[in-house]
């Protein structure tokens, strides 16, 4: 099994776990996308909600600490994702659809609200293993945490 396989089962298992808290968040009634690769994984009449579960990333109050498979650790002043999100968004911008991005960091909650005006998130290019075993290249939107609505 891949780490892709691997991280994408957890992913999926989080998302059942997640469900009664999204729909808790966002005060209404998500539907789980049955789509295996659908942009959004939850849904609603005008709401879509992608969650990214972060087992190894906790917040400290001022940053991520994200501790490596080899134990070392890195703080993050940001959390991202995959641009086509924000495409699927932006698609939709001139509709009353909300896009969130929902992060679940060692079982605490933050999201943002995908919006365009460029001040409190970036887009970068990576080229890293996304768990495969070899290196591909991607853009992700990286959110900085100031913009982040900590779910308490």
């Amino acid at each position: 099994m891949t780490q892709f396989d691997k991280d994408y089962e957890m992913g999926k298992q989080s998302e059942e776990q997640s469900h009664p808290d999204l729909n808790k968040i966002f005060n209404t009634n998500l539907t789980h996308d049955p789509e295996q690769f659908a942009h959004f994984d939850f849904f609603s009449d005008n709401i879509f909600v992608e969650l990214k579960t972060r087992p190894n990333t906790k917040f400290n109050g001022e940053y991520f600490i994200h501790t490596k498979k080899d134990g070392t650790t890195c703080l993050l002043d940001t959390l991202y994702f995959d641009v086509p999100k924000k495409w699927v968004a932006y698609r939709n911008r001139h509709t009353d659809n909300k896009y969130y991005i929902v992060w679940k960091c060692s079982g605490e909650y933050f999201y943002w609200e995908i919006n365009h005006d460029k001040k409190d998130y970036y887009i970068e290019n990576q080229f890293r293993d996304c768990g495969h075993g070899y290196n591909q290249e991607r853009n992700v939107v990286n959110v900085k945490i100031h913009a982040l609505q900590r779910v308490i």
